[in-house]
Formats: C-alpha cells, structure tokens, sequence
C-alpha cells in the first residue's frame, strides 16, 4: 500500500495559494525522506518536519510536528534568513 504524496504540480498551486515563491519538494519516491532521517521505517511515512534551506543549501530551520502544518513558521523562517 502507498502513502499519497502530493503532486509536483499539487505543491506547486499549494505554494502559489500562500504567495511563495520557493520549491516545495515532493518526494514520491521517498529518498529525501531517508536522508533527512524523517521516515518513518514501519509504515514508510514522512515525519510531518519542514526544512528551510538557503540556496547554499545550508539548513536554517526545522520544524516539526503540528508546527510544521502551518506554512506560517516556514515563512517568517524564509523572512529572518534572506540573504
């Protein structure tokens, strides 16, 4: 049975809708999953975290669990880190 991942296109309209203009991965194939360690290994699950990551690819903040739901800490994360 598969987990039901977004769509490139779907994360794409989801990210227009909050007026952002940054990338919003989905990761069907579950890889990043795996090397960020947020897989869960039983039910093969993403953790709900959100990584915001610069464009030298550093990570600035990490949200997680019910946080992580709200674009809104990803977007002020985005705001305090503009280069």
């Amino acid at each position: 049975m598969g987990i039901s991942v977004d769509s490139r296109e779907r994360n794409k309209a989801f990210a227009q809708s909050l007026g952002v203009t940054f990338p919003i991965l989905s990761d069907e194939a579950k890889t990043v999953s795996r090397a960020y360690d947020v897989l869960m290994p039983i039910i093969r699950w993403a953790k709900r975290v959100t990584f915001v990551i610069d464009k030298q690819g550093v990570i600035r903040e990490v949200i997680k669990g019910g946080a992580a739901i709200d674009p809104a800490g990803a977007l002020a994360a985005c705001s305090i880190h503009k280069p």
